[in-house]
């Protein structure tokens, strides 16, 4: 089984929930990215699993070592950061709501269709 390394954008309880059941219960999957606006509270939900710290959830997409993403960051962000990982190629869990507002959730459909995912 080949493993799947994750980055977690959003070091909030969600995000930190995310970390810690990926890398306690989740069979060929490590956590190797969490990033938050608050660079110490991604380094304290990074540390148990092993994972750096980022400070931009944008960094953690491009980063080559990253090969899936979960978004559990501020409503706010989410659409961006979907568009942003469909656009580079990884799957991604977003959080709900995939976007605070409908038309914000049809930008990120449309990016997927675009992208040829289903």
């Amino acid at each position: 089984m080949s493993t799947v390394r994750i980055g977690v954008a959003g070091a909030g309880v969600m995000g930190a929930d995310h970390v810690n059941t990926l890398h306690r219960c989740v069979s060929g999957a490590e956590v190797v990215s969490v990033a938050d606006v608050d660079e110490e509270r991604a380094a304290a939900v990074a540390g148990p699993a092993g994972a750096r710290p980022a400070g931009d959830g944008y960094a953690l997409i491009a980063d080559p070592d990253v090969d899936a993403v979960v978004i559990a960051s501020h409503d706010t962000t989410h659409a961006d950061l979907a568009i942003a990982a469909v656009r580079a190629g990884k799957p991604v869990l977003c959080e709900k709501p995939l976007a605070p507002t409908t038309q914000g959730c049809v930008r990120v459909v449309r990016e997927e269709r675009r992208a040829g995912s289903d």
